[in-house]
């Protein structure tokens, strides 16, 4: 088993990738966030970054095309679209 020397503090990967994940920050931002806590290339930054999914997604445009039985689950939740 390997000794680890040093403690690495991972909040500010964990949180560049967060702030990303949910909306708050863009790639460029987050890449540079997330390359200057780890200390990772920018390629590796952004490959790690694009594999994720976004929750940010909402429906803007106060319609939807999406079928009827979809559109009831979303019910009274924040991604209803608003006729």
């Amino acid at each position: 088993m390997a000794k680890i020397e040093t403690k690495v503090d991972v909040t500010g990967m964990i949180d560049a990738m967060v702030d990303y994940r949910v909306g708050q920050t863009n790639m460029k931002s987050a890449t540079k966030e997330l390359q200057e806590t780890t200390g990772l290339p920018v390629e590796v930054c952004e490959v790690l970054l694009k594999e994720m999914r976004r929750h940010n997604v909402t429906q803007i445009r106060g319609y939807s095309n999406e079928p009827e039985r979809l559109r009831k689950g979303k019910k009274g939740k924040s991604n209803e679209a608003v006729r």
